[in-house]
């Protein structure tokens, strides 16, 4: 079915009939007869002998490979004179593996999504097919513009990334990628044991035509990276078009092989995406976690991310960045980074999570050292923001988040009480002396104070999830609880004092009045 509507290209059809698996095959057999072992010419007979012991295939079924090969021009048809055994002297066909293929018409042979042959439909941008049962129905069209192609588009239109830092963070997911990726993800494992009842399996080595005649573009790790080294990346739907063209290659070649590498290629391919979607998230989030300069996570992006307290469960809040909002129907869910190391992540439902502005004092926090560090590295993100004159996004009206202010949040908040009008207590009529709770005692101190003494006497703690061993969790307990009880005392002593000194006073004065008056 050949159909041509753009242009002088066609549209719609067949670009191969044999399957990579059928090819394999064949040319197994066709190795394996022109071996040094063997030095036999390729007949028809001879490789239904070959796939007949080795996989079982009836004479009928590869007579039809062999047709369907040679269709595709994957295989030669040629006479030769025989030079050994029976066909000795004689006039023979034999069959021959091409060094080379003939000229393309611009389009891959397999479908970019299930990777089989078959009806396709091409891309009118790109190289690209794709079986219509494989495409979503918004792409269905004569004049098909693929996904990885209007997604390019779509960045190119819609986003100035800068060239050198998406480059450059490029470069780092190919240098991670490395980690995973096999020393050879195009070794075989084909069975040996031929004309014999037992079958085993062996690495099998590609031959270098293989490649060159099952794969329409050329696609590795290390030539990404040296595409990312040239800055040749615009958008990062470039780079990800070409990580999916290393993906479908591997997945064309081991195509109806049941010994395919998937463990090998699942964690390159895990660790390739994800890296991605962090990129698509926040490029500069990315690129700061890379290169750590100093204070690295208190840098503000462009746009800087929304600021909120964020809960886990059996945890307290937090302070966080908001990387991304997921809804799901009408459930919704932030994706946010902690402060403070190490950057842990967490999906946190809408109910536990509160804007920047809430009083740190109704969200019932107790402190550690993690705590101080996380708020330290708050309010130097917002410091940094004030000095960049950039403001956090304003969240929704109906949404949980509102809108964190720009001024640096202080590390002493008042409670509500304290920042309720306090009035001046009235003289009291018996000089007793009371202790005064630390809840006053703080309102009415002044606005400067000691920053150690701060600390000790105004932050809560808040553990993370991974990030606070209970047995540290108690002992941090035990000390903010004895510093408490400590601070108590101490103010309650100070207020003795300062009581008993009044009621010496009022009663010296009281006796000198009535020594007046006696002798008046």
């Amino acid at each position: 079915m050949n159909m041509e509507n753009v242009g002088a290209r066609p549209i719609r059809k067949v670009q191969r009939k044999s399957s990579t698996g059928e090819l394999h095959q064949i040319w197994d057999a066709i190795s394996y007869w022109t071996s040094d072992s063997m030095r036999q010419q390729p007949t028809q007979e001879r490789i239904h002998s070959f796939l007949k012991a080795r996989y079982g295939i009836t004479e009928e079924s590869v007579n039809a490979m062999l047709m369907r090969c040679l269709d595709d021009q994957l295989l030669l048809r040629e006479t030769k004179q025989g030079t050994r055994g029976k066909l000795l002297g004689k006039m023979v066909e034999i069959h021959t593996i091409p060094t080379s293929l003939q000229k393309s018409d611009g389009w891959d042979w397999y479908c970019a999504i299930c990777h089989d042959v078959g009806i396709v439909t091409g891309c009118v941008s790109c190289h690209r097919v794709y079986h219509n049962d494989c495409l979503p129905d918004q792409y269905k069209s004569d004049n098909l513009k693929c996904p990885t192609c209007t997604e390019i588009e779509d960045e190119l239109s819609s986003k100035n990334h800068n060239l050198e830092n998406l480059n450059k963070c490029i470069g780092f997911v190919c240098e991670r990628v490395k980690l995973f990726v096999p020393e050879n993800l195009l070794l075989r494992k084909v069975p040996v044991g031929l004309f014999q009842k037992s079958v085993s399996y062996q690495d099998f080595e590609v031959e270098p035509y293989r490649e060159v005649l099952i794969f329409y573009e050329q696609m590795s790790v290390g030539k990404m990276a040296r595409k990312a080294q040239n800055r040749e990346y615009k958008t990062l739907a470039e780079f990800v078009a070409d990580a999916n063209t290393l993906f479908h290659n591997v997945q064309v070649f081991h195509h109806g092989n049941n010994q395919f590498p998937a463990p090998t290629l699942k964690p390159m391919q895990r660790t390739l995406m994800h890296d991605a979607d962090e990129l698509k998230n926040c490029l500069q989030c990315f690129l700061y976690s890379n290169e750590q300069p100093e204070n690295w996570y208190c840098l503000p992006c462009d746009p800087p991310h929304t600021l909120v307290y964020a809960k886990q469960k059996g945890y307290c809040y937090w302070p966080a960045k908001v990387i991304k909002k997921n809804e799901e129907g009408r459930k919704v869910k932030y994706d946010v980074r902690f402060f403070g190391p190490p950057y842990e992540r967490a999906l946190i439902e809408e109910a536990f999570i509160k804007p920047i502005t809430t009083p740190v004092s109704s969200l019932s926090l107790k402190r550690t050292a993690k705590l101080n560090s996380a708020l330290d590295e708050l309010e130097n993100h917002m410091n940094q923001l004030n000095m960049s004159k950039s403001t956090v996004p304003v969240a929704p009206k109906n949404s949980v988040v509102d809108n964190a202010t720009a001024s640096p949040p202080k590390k002493r908040l008042k409670t509500a009480k304290q920042q309720e009008k306090v009035p001046k207590p009235a003289a009291p009529k018996k000089e007793v002396a009371v202790a005064v709770p630390v809840v006053e005692q703080l309102a009415e101190e002044p606005a400067v104070v000691d920053a150690k003494e701060e600390e000790e006497k105004t932050e809560p703690e808040l553990p993370v999830e991974a990030d606070m061993p209970p047995e540290l969790d108690a002992n941090r307990n035990s000390v903010t609880s004895s510093d408490s009880r400590k601070v108590v005392m101490e103010e309650s002593s100070e207020d003795a004092v300062s009581s008993s000194n009044a009621t010496n006073v009022c009663f010296h004065a009281h006796k000198e009045n009535l020594f007046m008056r006696r002798f008046s």
